[in-house]
């Protein structure tokens, strides 16, 4: 599998897809430094996959947020995507995490509510389930996705899991957050 390829998957993985949705712009309440670290497992054209991702605010104005998401997967380090976030405008979760020139289609299926468990907290969280169709760096992308969102934390997933046809090849991801915080304490 290409790092290209990996960037790709881990990119879309982190989408925050309905990001509370009945809140203007979830973003506006996230301050430089805070971040989110995410433990990942899954499967990929046959080949296990482990790693951490962690998605950081790296710059924020008052009209705009940069998400800096990094990674490393099976020891290999991801190359780092930056989120440009529009803070004057709703959120809209299917261009916040898509390179320049993407498509995507978010279909929403279920949603509900759960306590979940991750970092050694206990969270009241919403989850959602989706249907994504995406077309990024050339690639044709099918998820079906659920995610679980805490607006109890500033970057707001929780957890995280994935089936994905990207290319032809299908792939597992299974993320749970492991750490979150601010680097500017």
């Amino acid at each position: 599998m290409s790092v290209r390829t990996l960037a790709v998957i881990v990119t879309l993985a982190l989408v925050p897809f309905a990001a509370a949705a009945d809140e203007e712009n979830p973003y506006k309440k996230v301050k430089l430094g805070d971040f989110a670290t995410y433990k990942m497992s899954g499967k990929a054209g046959g080949m296990d996959l482990e790693g951490t991702v962690t998605q950081t605010v790296s710059a924020k104005s008052d009209k705009e947020v940069t998400i800096k998401v990094t990674g490393k997967v099976n020891g290999m380090d991801v190359p780092a995507q930056e989120q440009k976030i529009d803070l004057t405008k709703p959120y809209d979760p299917t261009k916040a995490a898509l390179p320049p020139g993407a498509e995507a289609k978010v279909e929403k299926l279920k949603d509900g509510k759960e306590k979940v468990k991750a970092a050694g907290k206990e969270y009241d969280c919403t989850w959602e389930t989706f249907k994504v169709k995406a077309k990024a760096n050339g690639l044709e992308v099918e998820a079906n996705v659920k995610v679980w969102q805490s607006k109890d934390l500033p970057m707001l997933v929780v957890k995280m899991e994935t089936n994905t046809e990207v290319a032809g090849m299908k792939v597992e991801v299974a993320m749970e957050l492991s750490e979150s915080g601010s680097k500017s304490d």
